[in-house]
């Protein structure tokens, strides 16, 4: 990477890449976020990963030649190293390089898997839940008052994330606001009863 790649900074909003591109590339995050995303027919966005500092994107594009699966843009500016397929040989040629790609991918197909399930199979209540519980665990905060977590950076990319409408989604966050379960300032939210909110990431509909 630090020989080939190449330096490209994106602005907030910018795709990186397009569904059904050709995999040509893959990308590592040195700072800023990145977005997976998938549409439906009806238009309605899904969030399917996110990329944060020091993680990969487009890694797929190492192992086939097929199109991309998903659209990918940036959220904030977003620095990134760009590394062309015609690069790729030194890398696969690394049996530890494949063993931690091989890590990669199984983590790629588990996160997919909990979306799956949480999409269909849980409620939105249940849903939004799971996703502050897993912010509670990767990078929760303790606070005088309980536990405060990152907010994506909008309430637009957080619908996509549990898919569903913005309108929905403020009318539950609102609902766990009134009860005293939540507060939020700007880009954070505070949970005051982790404990509830973990019980009803287990509620399925």
């Amino acid at each position: 990477m630090a020989t080939h790649a190449t330096e490209r900074r994106l602005r907030s909003g910018e795709v990186l890449f397009l569904k059904n591109d050709p995999q040509d590339f893959l990308a590592l995050v040195v700072s800023g976020c990145v977005y997976a995303m998938v549409y439906g027919p009806d238009g309605r966005e899904l969030i399917v990963n996110n990329f944060q500092s020091g993680d990969v994107v487009g890694e797929t594009a190492l192992i086939d030649g097929r199109r991309r699966d998903t659209t990918a843009f940036v959220c904030g500016p977003t620095h990134i190293l760009i590394l062309r397929r015609h690069h790729f040989e030194p890398l696969t040629a690394e049996p530890l390089f494949l063993n931690r790609l091989l890590a990669l991918l199984c983590s790629r197909l588990r996160d997919v898997a909990a979306l799956i399930e949480s999409v269909c199979l849980y409620r939105l209540e249940s849903r939004l839940a799971r996703y502050f519980v897993t912010a509670v665990d990767e990078c929760g905060l303790e606070a005088p008052d309980g536990v405060l977590v990152p907010l994506p950076p909008s309430q637009s990319v957080l619908a996509a994330m549990v898919n569903a409408s913005r309108p929905k989604l403020n009318a539950q966050l609102q609902a766990w606001r009134r009860s005293g379960l939540v507060s939020w300032t700007q880009g954070s939210l505070l949970i005051t009863d982790v404990d509830q909110l973990r019980t009803m990431a287990l509620d399925i509909a």
